[in-house]
């Protein structure tokens, strides 16, 4: 008789956890379309932000415009093999 209610008691519970844990169409529709918006929104904050580093180079003189494309350069060949490290906690630990 005991081990019944146990296991009635679990079923029950575990029915009432799949009943609240259900979302419905709304729900989903709108999360689905937020993150659309959120990738929305990034691609046009980088767009800004590439558009931004171009004008900043338009306005410089022709020989600053030249030594920035320079330093670029070799900094791409410098940082070109070196891998980012990963959070030193995870270095630590694995």
């Amino acid at each position: 008789m005991k081990g019944i209610k146990y296991i009635l008691t679990v079923f029950a519970l575990l029915a009432s956890f799949t009943v609240f844990s259900q979302e419905t169409k709304m729900v989903k529709n709108r999360k689905k379309m937020l993150e659309k918006q959120e990738e929305a929104k990034e691609k046009a904050q980088e767009k800004g932000h590439q558009e931004g580093l171009k004008r900043h180079t338009k306005i410089q003189t022709k020989a600053t415009q030249k030594r920035m494309k320079q330093t670029a350069k070799k900094n791409k060949r410098l940082h070109k093999n070196k891998a980012k490290k990963e959070f030193f906690l995870k270095r630590w630990f694995n």
